[in-house]
């Protein structure tokens, strides 16, 4: 079935691609030949090119055979965004092994969770987070850094810390010359923990074709906005989700672009880099675009902005409008999730973007509308159902977990636990995801309608819509709002503005006032907490 929308791509992308038989860590190999001077890293403002990259990356694989780490053991990475992420990380993998990037806000049953199951042999942490595997297995090796201070051979990175091993004291002294460990592009290169449609977190299997494909399809999209060797990434983004690693690590190793690491968000920060480097590509989330968006009164030059994609989380259509006056770049949304190593689907750069909307589908990537319970393939426009796709980036399937994967993977489909739409154009647009999904009285209320409506109102900053249950109507929506600095709205009177502009049974039952909305690491708001804050005050 030819897929809808191929005739909106830009002039000069390509649906059909041709994909590299290489392993990451070749790649790089690849790029250090192709742009040996060329800038590989920037970090508190020590940069390093991708000779240097390169030579390192083979050291830290060294040091990690010379471990005794062999091909396909899981390796965790449990830092912040910092040259020795992007070290460990293709370090990792020229050894033969399987990276396992962690949240550095990982801790407790989440953190030994994650290690028991993956089977970690060895993590590379750093010093502030290395007190929390004191209750974690013995069994795992710990690998210590610091990313506070300068990375360099020269640094005195004593005293030793008794518990683990001091990465700075041992990696300069190994050889950097590629220990040619046996890698294909089929070899596991990540498990990517998710939470995904069902159940407690998983490893996705990715494999380096799986996460190369992805990169080669992302540059396929971006060709008409810079060439290789020229590309500058704003790397804000955590490296240790999906979305940074591919769109913001994996991305500028293939094309010989610059990454400007940024531990965490400050905007401040941010919007420094931005003037002091000038950059020309973000990768981020609405939260980050908001908060460039809300800040008007500055003296930072950020016109450098060519091209961004909004992911991880519905992107409000006044933050888009907002952020794309401030900077005069162009911000599109896109879609993505960790089984697909992530983008399936992002707006055209230059060509027609339509609001709202999650954009076409990659190339080579297939996508269908499904009925969750009849499993129907629907082809009409706009009517909503489960999306599944089926495409070079999908995943192998979750580690150790045969029943979960058969669940999610039916006949080489990747079935998401989203549910779209497709209009006239084979544009895709998110209505929600199939557990968030409101039923009232037989009635499906999708929440990012509501809160797109309310993103409109003058005094509304962020808001979060869920279901909770009622007793005679099964589930009403509930809004959760912040309000912009220096303006005031009540609950009555952003109730009657919806009840202006929505079907009555849409309108939320009840608004709550709040000074945040709780979000993970990559600006996802937890409803899950959302439903528990209200539990706890009934």
């Amino acid at each position: 079935m030819k897929q809808p929308g191929l005739e909106h791509y830009e002039a000069g992308i390509s649906y059909h691609l041709t994909y590299p038989d290489l392993s990451l860590p070749a790649v790089l190999l690849q790029t250090s030949a192709r742009f040996p001077n060329h800038t590989a890293m920037v970090y508190q403002n020590i940069s390093w090119s991708y000779t240097q990259l390169n030579e390192l990356v083979s050291q830290m694989a060294n040091f990690l055979i010379e471990r005794g780490i062999q091909p396909g053991d899981r390796v965790g990475i449990q830092l912040p965004n910092s040259p020795q992420f992007v070290i460990a990380y293709y370090g990792i993998l020229r050894a033969g092994a399987i990276a396992v990037p962690i949240n550095p806000q990982f801790t407790g049953d989440d953190l030994a969770f994650l290690v028991e199951d993956s089977g970690l042999t060895a993590t590379v942490t750093s010093v502030e987070i290395l007190p929390v595997y004191k209750s974690i297995s013995s069994k795992v090796q710990l690998i210590v850094t610091d990313i506070k201070t300068p990375f360099s051979p020269t640094q005195d990175y004593t005293p030793s810390i008794p518990e683990a091993i001091r990465l700075e004291q041992h990696l300069f002294s190994c050889p950097a010359t590629d220990p040619q460990a046996p890698i294909t592009s089929q070899s596991i290169a990540t498990l990517q923990y998710t939470g995904g449609t069902t159940g407690r977190s998983k490893g996705a299997i990715l494999t380096h074709f799986n996460l190369l494909a992805n990169v080669v399809q992302f540059r396929e999209w971006f060709k008409n906005v810079f060439r290789d060797g020229e590309g500058k990434f704003v790397c804000v983004i955590p490296l240790f989700h999906i979305y940074g690693l591919t769109t913001s690590m994996n991305i500028a190793v293939y094309t010989g672009s610059s990454m400007l690491l940024l531990p965490k968000f400050d905007l401040n920060e941010l919007m420094a880099l931005i003037d002091t480097h000038r950059p020309n590509l973000f990768m981020g989330v609405p939260a980050m675009y908001g908060a460039i968006a809300a800040r008007e009164n500055h003296n930072y030059d950020l016109s450098s902005i060519e091209a961004c994609v909004s992911g991880s989380a519905p992107l409000p259509p006044a933050i888009q409008e907002k952020f794309q006056k401030l900077t005069g770049g162009k911000l599109v949304e896109g879609y993505g999730l960790s089984e697909a190593s992530p983008v399936v689907a992002v707006n055209p750069i230059y060509g027609t973007v339509k609001t709202g909307s999650i954009g076409l589908p990659f190339p080579d990537t297939e996508v269908r509308i499904v009925d969750p319970q009849t499993g129907e393939i629907i082809t009409a426009p706009d009517r909503i159902g489960e999306l599944v796709v089926r495409g070079p980036q999908v995943m192998k399937g979750y580690w150790q977990k045969p029943e979960e994967t058969a669940l999610v993977l039916k006949d080489g489909w990747l079935h998401t636990g989203d549910l779209v739409k497709r209009d006239a154009d084979g544009y895709l647009y998110i209505a929600d995801r199939l557990k968030d999904m409101i039923i009232m009285g037989g009635e499906k209320i999708y929440p990012r309608e509501i809160e797109d409506l309310l993103y409109t109102h003058p005094a509304v900053k962020e808001v979060a819509v869920i279901g909770v249950p009622h007793e005679l109507r099964g589930e009403v929506p509930h809004a959760f709002v912040v309000l912009k600095e220096g303006t005031v709205a009540t609950e009555k009177e952003l109730k009657q503005f919806c009840s202006q502009h929505l079907s009555k049974f849409k309108v939320p039952h009840k608004v709550s006032i709040v000074d945040a909305l709780p979000r993970s690491s990559v600006g996802k708001v937890l409803r899950r907490l959302l439903r528990e804050q209200l539990e706890k005050a009934i």
